[in-house]
């Protein structure tokens, strides 16, 4: 039972889902078998004590004295699956700011109700530009109103002017948010596979979003500077625009949407980071401040990890330790609980090696988690850094093999194997590096200095610099 659709489905809802679950199964419009409600009860029961119950003892609650039946009974969860689904569209109907209104007006009209369709679309006009968003949907909800306007209009012959400025207006505004915003996440996402995207009309789409009135509509510019500084990565002069574009349209678009556009502004940030561009550093932890700080960074209560991890390793490296040591403990709640513990304690140290406390990041390794890989090499990498800092090269030697052996046991890590393989290699070359050779110094700062990934570059090139190990 525990791996059914229907089950999982169930163990997905809210208090509140299970109760409209409920109310919606009681309905005879929606639902006209006694045995539904009967078996949702059953289920929603089973997810809140935690235990799956077996086929036979649901059969039997359902239908006491009655031989097992299970096809029958697979029947019943495949009745109660699609009745569930139909619950769930509903839902997000009533939760979609513009849908329903359109599909009233698309009911008058077809039911020739002139009056009801006016009285509708102007209270439908009304609402729409009350509503603050101003993101790629609104304005295709507002191309889908004027189309049923100009449909009702045209339907009755009238001879007057009708709306179709407007409705091209609309249209033109959607297609390019709309169409900059795919070659957005087409190209945010070409850059972490290897695979090739095209932008049909991509050159026609850029030059008609870069004059006005597209130019200065939220939905269309702030798609239209990510995209430009998406596809040319190289050039740092177009990130700021995308930056200001996004913090100008913060109350006209959806949480949902502001998440993605952040997530995307910091993503451009860190690729130009690995270029050892530092001055983004600045930009990425300003991004994620505000989207932390206005919620949008955070889903259902909760902080991601990553994104824990990514705010202090950024402010570590600016050197706001004491902004650090605050984050650190004020978003600590926010964590999964089964992550808390683990998580801190690996940035606990990560901001005491910072500050230079060896023997308290050591302590604080301790409670780190080293089931998850990558977090176990983030860990495995700090340990590196303090064996070296403390001079106890026999412990470090032997940490060094320990790390290797481990990379070569996780083939599948793709860019991390590449990156910690290479620290631990040029951390190793500076172990042997002959004392006083120049030209065997130079040799290994060249090779660190072009090693590409390598997220230690600078801490290596500073030991590097340092002079001889003694």
């Amino acid at each position: 039972m525990e791996n059914t659709l229907t089950y999982q489905l169930i163990q997905s809802f809210s208090r509140q889902d299970i109760r409209l679950a409920r109310q919606w199964l009681a309905s005879p419009y929606h639902n006209q078998r006694a045995d539904l409600p009967a078996l949702f009860g059953c289920l929603a029961l089973a997810v809140q004590k935690g235990r799956p119950p077996e086929r036979a003892d649901i059969w039997q609650h359902l239908f006491p004295g009655r031989p097992y039946d299970d096809q029958q009974l697979r029947l019943l969860l495949s009745y109660l699956f699609r009745s569930l689904e139909r619950f769930l569209a509903i839902r997000e109907f009533e939760s979609g700011p513009f849908l329903e209104g359109r599909l009233l007006l698309q009911a008058y009209r077809r039911r020739q109700l002139p009056r009801h369709f006016a009285h509708a679309f102007r209270q439908e006009q009304k609402q729409l530009t009350r509503q603050p968003l101003r993101h790629p949907d609104y304005h295709l909800a507002h191309y889908g109103l004027e189309l049923e306007h100009y449909q009702m209009e045209s339907a009755e012959g009238r001879t007057r002017e009708l709306n179709l400025q407007e409705l091209e207006g609309q249209l033109t505004l959607a297609f390019l948010a709309m169409k900059l915003r795919q070659g957005c996440f087409a190209l945010a996402h070409q850059a972490v596979f290897n695979t090739q995207y095209q932008l049909a009309l991509e050159e026609e789409v850029l030059e008609l979003a870069g004059r006005a009135p597209y130019a200065e509509t939220p939905a269309v510019a702030v798609y239209y500077h990510g995209y430009r500084a998406l596809r040319h990565p190289e050039q740092e002069e177009l990130f700021p625009p995308f930056r200001e574009k996004l913090m100008a349209a913060l109350e006209v678009f959806p949480q949902e949407e502001l998440r993605d556009l952040f997530l995307l502004g910091i993503n451009l940030c860190i690729r130009r980071i690995n270029r050892n561009r530092s001055a983004f550093l600045r930009e990425a932890l300003e991004l994620y401040r505000r989207g932390i700080e206005a919620g949008i960074l955070v889903e259902d209560g909760r902080l991601s990890r990553f994104t824990y991890n990514n705010v202090i390793g950024i402010a570590l490296r600016l050197q706001e330790l004491d902004w650090a040591e605050q984050f650190l403990h004020q978003y600590r709640p926010l964590l999964e609980p089964e992550q808390q513990e683990p998580t801190f304690s690996l940035n606990a140290a990560r901001l005491a090696f910072t500050r230079r406390d060896y023997g308290r990041a050591l302590t604080h390794l301790q409670g780190a988690d080293y089931k998850d890989r990558i977090n176990n090499l983030v860990a495995k990498t700090l340990q590196l850094k303090i064996y070296f800092e403390l001079r106890e090269f026999d412990l470090l030697e032997s940490h060094l093999k320990a790390m290797q052996s481990f990379l070569r046991r996780n083939r599948r890590l793709g860019y991390h194997r590449q990156n910690y393989g290479n620290i631990a290699r040029f951390t190793r070359r500076l172990l042997r590096l002959p004392p006083a050779d120049g030209a065997a110094r130079a040799a290994l700062r060249m090779a660190i200095e072009q090693a590409e990934p390598l997220t230690e570059k600078g801490w290596l090139m500073e030991k590097l610099e340092e002079g001889e190990i003694k």
